[in-house]
């Protein structure tokens, strides 16, 4: 490559309002990387991403293409926690800053199994990775956002009462709802949790799931699960925070869960949501 010798105005001139920033940098990039997976396997997806430093207040700016020049070796690697550090390294050492951001958001497939005719196919997830350093101070957060179906504890009951005073029937309303789990990770800790471990969260406790094929065996199977377990926002919140809490400790700093069910029968969502309320960890406004 020739040297050409070009004017650099960011790194010549000064600005002309000496005021520090916090937060300098590129969003809304796409990105190919390969994450690493709990079966120590590798996946390749697509990000989007964004990368971000600070600013002193006596330097007019930053060159943007070193932020991506300075992870691009690393996005052939499994992407974990440790891998977000390093880019995090070189995201600093490229601008000469103490501060640090990254984040990247794509979508997980996992093969999901229908219920009794056991056809396979891939629900999608999405999940984010999010690394801030300050020197020698890393912080690692993972999200992912898990659907499942929840059918009112309150219609159910007054489709009950429908049928004991004499009426055939009636049917109980159901949601199509969300719950978002965002994990601070104790990178401390040798045991470590896993975007599938946060998955499994709920979908091994909350059991009225979506699945991408059904057959009507499967349909009256997920009729017969549902009536067995009517779930309030309030309750499915309450059902994760149980086994997150119990994870505490375990791999995980602190965790925040927010659950969202979109109401069939009114024009609004109804939401829960609750954080494990350690010292300096996460608030409702957060999630």
């Amino acid at each position: 490559m020739v040297d050409i010798k070009l004017p650099d105005v960011q790194e010549a001139d000064k600005p002309k309002y000496e005021i520090y920033l916090p937060k300098v940098g590129v969003e809304n990039i796409k990105l190919p990387f390969n994450l690493a997976l709990r079966d120590s396997k590798t996946r390749q997806l697509v990000a989007n991403t964004s990368i971000s430093t600070d600013l002193n207040s006596e330097k007019k700016g930053i060159s943007m293409s070193r932020l991506l020049l300075s992870i691009q070796n690393l996005l052939g690697v499994g992407l974990n926690w440790d891998i977000i550090e390093q880019c995090l390294s070189n995201i600093s050492n490229a601008v000469g800053s103490d501060n640090s951001h990254v984040k990247f958001e794509f979508e997980l497939p996992i093969d999901k199994h229908s219920p009794l005719s056991d056809y396979t196919f891939p629900l999608f997830y999405k999940c984010y990775f999010e690394g801030f350093k300050h020197k020698n101070n890393y912080v690692f957060n993972q999200s992912v956002i898990v659907q499942y179906s929840s059918y009112c504890p309150c219609s159910a009951a007054l489709s009950d009462d429908l049928v004991t005073n004499g009426f055939p029937h009636g049917f109980p309303h159901a949601q199509r709802s969300f719950a978002q789990i965002i994990i601070d990770m104790d990178l401390q800790d040798k045991k470590q949790i896993w975007l599938e471990d946060i998955i499994d969260i709920v979908n091994n406790n909350i059991l009225t799931q979506p699945y991408p094929i059904i057959k009507r065996i499967d349909e009256q199977e997920l009729a017969r699960i549902a009536s067995n377990n009517p779930l309030f926002v309030e309750d499915a919140v309450r059902i994760i925070s149980h086994h997150l809490e119990k994870l505490m400790g375990y791999g995980i700093n602190d965790w925040i869960v927010k659950c969202v069910h979109e109401e069939s029968i009114h024009a609004h969502e109804a939401i829960a949501i609750n954080f494990s309320k350690v010292t300096n960890g996460f608030r409702y406004n957060d999630i």
